[in-house]
């Protein structure tokens, strides 16, 4: 009877396990096409997934399925930006930032990227 219990106890630590994952995802990125000074990325950031801190100055957006973004900057600032589909947006923040996913769908993007 204890091992029993000691089964099910386990059986229920690796569900959780598989459940919660221990550090956030990244946004799965490819590279569409790319030259010495540009890249075109197709970007998936499914719920959760968080980007690194980076300067995005000039990149180019294009949103094919929407959601909400949170930008944290290096000095803990955050700042929520809603992405629609269909919209095009020029990335103007000169400050390093990074990104999360905070919404309930999947975010995809076209980004033009300056290498």
């Amino acid at each position: 009877m204890i091992r029993a219990h000691r089964i099910i106890s386990l059986a229920g630590l690796t569900s959780l396990a598989l459940a919660t994952p221990l550090f956030a995802a990244e946004p799965t990125v490819k590279v569409l096409t790319e030259t010495d000074t540009m890249q075109v990325l197709d970007v998936m950031e499914k719920p959760g997934d968080t980007g690194a801190m980076s300067k995005r100055t000039g990149n180019v957006v294009y949103v094919i399925s929407g959601g909400t973004l949170e930008r944290t900057y290096a000095d803990g600032t955050k700042e929520t930006t809603p992405r629609k589909a269909g919209e095009a947006v020029i990335i103007s923040e000169k400050r390093a930032y990074a990104v999360k996913n905070v919404g309930a769908t999947t975010i995809h993007l076209i980004e033009v990227v300056k290498k």
